[in-house]
This record gives structure tokens, C-alpha cells and sequence, in this order.
């Protein structure tokens, strides 16, 4: 009984002390993320995408997110494996390199990862897959090419 009276002062503590403040929610780290990346929008994927712009397109979501849909012409290179297999994918750091996750938060992670690597033209695609499948743009799986179907459209 003894025990449980003195983890019950303990616990009263460290709430009293605001030890849990100090820890970050994972809306505050992405969004902190998000913040310090640099980042181009949908639109400007899209053009370079429709141009002769050189560049790398990675995915850094899980594999099952990506066999369920990518961004065509996307490499997928998950968030746990980027720092161990980014050196073999991309050798130029100077390179263009558009990353992006589900909604972006785990890509700016992503992206200030690289940055610290020394990679020097690194952006996250804002709003992620999530923001390009809502602009109406295609994406694809192993069915082939998909596009959302907007409500307008439905209506007509």
C-alpha cells in the first residue's frame, strides 16, 4: 500500500511541475515541420510534372499507402528508410528533390532531414497526397490511372 501512496505523490509531481508540457503533441511537431519547410503547391507539381524540368518525386509514406495510390512518376522511399537509402537515390545534392506524405507533415519532416544532410534544393508538395488528390489531379496504383470524382460533377 505503501508503494501505491508514493506513486500517487510522484505522479501528483510531475503534473504539478508541468513535466508533460515540455513534451510536444504531434500536431505541434508537423506543424512546426510544415512551418520551417519549404514547400510548392500543387500547381507548381504540376507544371513541373508537365514541363522538361528535372526532378526527383519521392513518396515517404508507408508501402501501403503508396501501392494504394502515388502521384505518378513518384519513387517511394518511406520516412524510416529516408536517411539510409537517400545517398544511393539521389547523389547530387544540388538536385531538385518534391517530397510528400499523406498531408505533409511527415515530408517537411522529411525535408528539414535531407536539409541536414546537405541536400540544397529539397520542398515538400503542400497538403501532401491528401492536397493533390483535392485539387481533382490523377493519381495512380496498380489499377492504373485514377481520378477523384468532385460533388460538382457527380451533380451534373
Amino acid at each position: 500500500m505503501r508503494f501505491y501512496g508514493a506513486l500517487i505523490v510522484a505522479l501528483l509531481f510531475l503534473l504539478s511541475t508541468g513535466a508533460s508540457a515540455d513534451i510536444k503533441s504531434k500536431q505541434e511537431i508537423g506543424a512546426e515541420a510544415k512551418s520551417k519547410a519549404p514547400h510548392v503547391s500543387a500547381q507548381q507539381l504540376a507544371d513541373y510534372r508537365a514541363g522538361d524540368d528535372d526532378y526527383v518525386l519521392l513518396d515517404v509514406r508507408t508501402e501501403a499507402e503508396f501501392e494504394a495510390g502515388h502521384i505518378k512518376g513518384a519513387e517511394w522511399l518511406p520516412r524510416g528508410r529516408l536517411e539510409f537509402d537517400i545517398q544511393e537515390r539521389v547523389t547530387d545534392p544540388d538536385a531538385r528533390i518534391v517530397l510528400y506524405c499523406g498531408t505533409g507533415a511527415r515530408s517537411a519532416l522529411a525535408v528539414l532531414t535531407l536539409q541536414d544532410l546537405g541536400y540544397t534544393n529539397v520542398v515538400d508538395l503542400e497538403g501532401g497526397f491528401e492536397g493533390w488528390v483535392a485539387e481533382d489531379r490523377t493519381f495512380y496504383n496498380r489499377y492504373g490511372e485514377i481520378k477523384r470524382i468532385s460533388d460538382q460533377e457527380e451533380e451534373q
